[in-house]
């Protein structure tokens, strides 16, 4: 696997989101397949209300599914970032994020008696990355490397890896031993 990384360049991503075919077929390992351009969809401006997290921009890219189906439903995208923390939950700045059996089964829709999911979604549920925020009672404050996984319930709520920045639950975070990469922490 590859690991997920956008760079600090936001202007030029949404330029090379628009006219490139993106293709994450190393760092999904045949699960995942990102459609190329999305004719200018989800590549609007700042959305009103969205939140301003210090270090953070309000958009970030992320890896949409807009409905059940193959790897070819899935779309890069401009999407607001996730929404204020609660006292327990992670500002998560993703540095990878792996792609299992269950996502591949929840982007299907195989899953969708057991766990509807609101679409559009974005998928993931192991990642690992650095603490951006960190709620009043979180265990973890910015700065730290952590790594987890999203359950299926808070993954119904909230976005899941497949996008620059995400939303954990502190209680389900570890602290990435330094001997790890972020991709071995992620997979």
């Amino acid at each position: 696997m590859a690991e997920l990384s956008f760079g600090h360049n936001l202007r030029a991503k949404r330029k090379e989101v628009v006219t490139n075919t993106l293709s994450f077929l190393p760092w999904a390992q045949g699960c995942l397949t990102a459609c190329g351009p999305t004719g200018g969809k989800g590549l609007e401006g700042p959305a009103e209300g969205s939140v301003k997290f210090k270090g953070a921009p309000n958009k970030m890219l992320g890896i949409t599914l807009h409905e059940y189906g193959s790897a070819e439903m899935l779309k890069v995208q401009m999407v607001n970032l996730p929404a204020e923390l609660q006292d327990n939950e992670l500002l998560i700045k993703v540095k990878a994020a792996g792609v299992n059996p269950m996502d591949c089964k929840l982007r299907s829709g195989s899953l969708q008696q057991l766990y509807p999911l609101t679409l559009p979604v974005i998928l993931g549920c192991e990642w690992s990355g650095t603490v951006v925020k960190a709620g009043r009672c979180a265990k973890y404050k910015p700065g730290d490397q952590v790594f987890g996984r999203q359950t299926l319930d808070r993954l119904r709520h909230t976005s899941g890896a497949y996008a620059q920045y995400m939303v954990a639950d502190s209680a389900e975070c570890c602290s990435k031993p330094s001997a790890l990469s972020h991709i071995q922490a992620a997979s």
